[in-house]
């Protein structure tokens, strides 16, 4: 792949990254997985990388998406403990395992669930 120059790749990243919270803002998900792919296509980082700088940005459109959401009184907040906590321990689990997994394995348990959950959404 031919690198690009500083200037496009500041272009193509704010692009991909305003493509990524929109995904996420109108979606609820769907962001992370753009910016995982266009981290790849950018910086050609390995798996680990990508996922890492992808998942801090989901952090950060589910902190603004919470403030939005909160606003329209779509959001229940005595879930918040029910899912917040075990998503939380899952969250530290999966970054310790992350850890102790090759690239490459983690590469196909990515798209793995990335095919299972996009056909589970046409079939329901």
């Amino acid at each position: 792949m031919q690198k690009v120059s500083a200037k496009n790749e500041i272009v193509y990243l704010a692009l991909g990254a305003a493509a990524a919270g929109f995904l996420s803002g109108l979606l609820g998900a769907g962001g992370g997985i753009v910016l995982y792919f266009i981290l790849g296509a950018l910086y050609g980082r390995g798996a680990k990388e990508n996922l890492i700088l992808s998942s801090t940005a989901v952090m950060f459109f589910c902190v603004v998406s919470l403030f939005f959401y909160k606003g329209n009184a779509a959001l229940d907040t005595g879930n918040i403990l029910r899912v917040g906590l075990p998503a939380a321990l899952g969250g530290i689990t999966g970054a310790f395992l992350m850890t102790k997994i090759s690239s490459d394995k983690l590469k196909k348990l990515f798209a793995t669930v990335v095919i299972i959950s996009g056909v589970l959404m046409l079939l329901r």
